[in-house]
């Protein structure tokens, strides 16, 4: 999960991402927890400290909880699709990918203070738009906002999550912008504001 952000990735870029990240005392080693920490830490080698990030796309569906264990949504789904006839079931496919076209490119954009760079498009060998959303939903079961807010148009958030191995904590903040275009079709705008710190220099309860 690196060169996100820097496409020309290196031995260093092979360093980014928690291999288990602490939240409220509770081990994730989920690819949420890669992928966020790992272009966390691209901002953090590449931009000066204040740098905010911004993700937006367009995707289909509702940010809902089954989002957090899509293995057992996929598993739905194919037995649904094993039930049915194989031929009705590949003329509804077909039908559905002409109607929605490939996956759509995520727009990334730097907020550095007093200045916004140009978006640029995150390449699919990375992410795609119809991934973002189950990585969004991560964030808001992290930052505990209640799922039947999930889909509002304004939803703000925050927590903080530990790198134990590393020494690193993580402070995040988001906002995220939701708009229905047509039905179940949502344009989304994460901007997300963080601080990493190093564990040692956090104050411990006496």
């Amino acid at each position: 999960m690196a060169g996100i952000i820097n496409k020309t990735g290196g031995a260093k870029a092979g360093s980014y991402g928690a291999k288990k990240l602490y939240i409220r005392g509770f081990p994730y080693a989920n690819t949420a927890a890669k992928f966020w920490t790992s272009i966390l830490d691209e901002v953090f080698a590449a931009y000066p400290p204040g740098t905010a990030l911004e993700l937006a796309a367009t995707s289909g569906g509702l940010l809902q909880p089954s989002l957090l264990t899509p293995e057992i949504m996929f598993q739905r789904d194919m037995d649904r699709l094993i039930a049915q006839d194989n031929q009705e079931t590949l003329r509804d496919a077909m039908a559905v990918l002409e109607l929605i076209g490939p996956p759509g490119r995520i727009a990334l954009r730097m907020i550095l203070p007093g200045k916004e760079s140009e978006p640029q498009e995150i390449e699919l060998d990375y992410l795609d738009a119809d991934l973002l959303p189950f990585l969004l939903a991560w964030l808001l079961e992290w930052a505990s906002v209640p799922d039947a807010l999930w889909n509002q148009p304004r939803v703000r958030g925050a927590f903080a999550g530990d790198d134990q191995s590393r020494g690193f904590r993580y402070l995040v903040a988001f906002e995220l912008r939701s708009r229905l275009l047509s039905e179940e079709l949502y344009h989304r705008c994460l901007r997300l504001h963080f601080r990493r710190e190093p564990l040692t220099a956090i104050p411990r309860p006496a």
